[in-house]
């Protein structure tokens, strides 16, 4: 479910740009940082986070990934200016890398056969296709439904069946020789 969530937000977004530019009343400048945001604050958590679950537990960091996206895209959600949804986006960006490093992390570590590695991680990318594949369409769908709200905000109710499902079916693991954290690699 994490896969498919980190799949729509990339590509169903974009389907609402010319709404949020007329509705948040932003400039094109804004709408582009809308987009950047989640894109860049993505890539720039993945080695630390990965860094994070090996140490602290990969079920723990992607259980916390998953809260955070939750909350972020609520807030995403609720955003009445662009520069409320840019920052939202931003740390919709940073829970989103998180989850998707910790995705890989824990069905590595639950998934080490070869013949049950392949089945699982051949559904994971399954999943984050149709997520990145149909995400216009969806987000599309979803705008003609309801509003450009409900494009982050079906993430709330899909968060919550997500961490429902981790927290029941996930095992917690570790790297018992992971590294003391970077942390000056970390910032820059």
């Amino acid at each position: 479910m994490t896969s498919l969530m980190f799949g729509l937000e990339i590509s169903s977004v974009p389907t609402i740009l010319s709404t949020l530019e007329r509705v948040l009343h932003a400039d094109f400048k804004e709408i582009q940082w809308i987009m950047n945001a989640y894109t860049l604050a993505c890539t720039t958590v993945l080695m630390a986070t990965g860094a994070l679950a090996d140490r602290f537990g990969r079920k723990r960091i992607y259980v916390a990934s998953i809260v955070m996206f939750g909350i972020t895209s609520l807030v995403c959600g609720l955003a009445q200016s662009a520069s409320v949804l840019i920052v939202s986006r931003f740390l919709q960006g940073m829970s989103g890398g998180a989850m998707l490093i910790c995705q890989v992390a824990v069905l590595s570590h639950q998934f080490q056969e070869g013949r049950e590695r392949s089945k699982a991680f051949g559904a994971w990318g399954i999943i984050f296709g149709i997520g990145l594949g149909f995400g216009p369409i969806i987000g599309g769908m979803i705008v003609a439904v309801a509003n450009w709200q409900w494009v982050f905000l079906i993430h709330a109710p899909i968060s919550i069946v997500a961490l429902g499902l981790v927290l029941a079916g996930v095992q917690e693991s570790r790297d018992p020789h992971a590294q003391r954290l970077d942390v000056p690699g970390i910032i820059t």
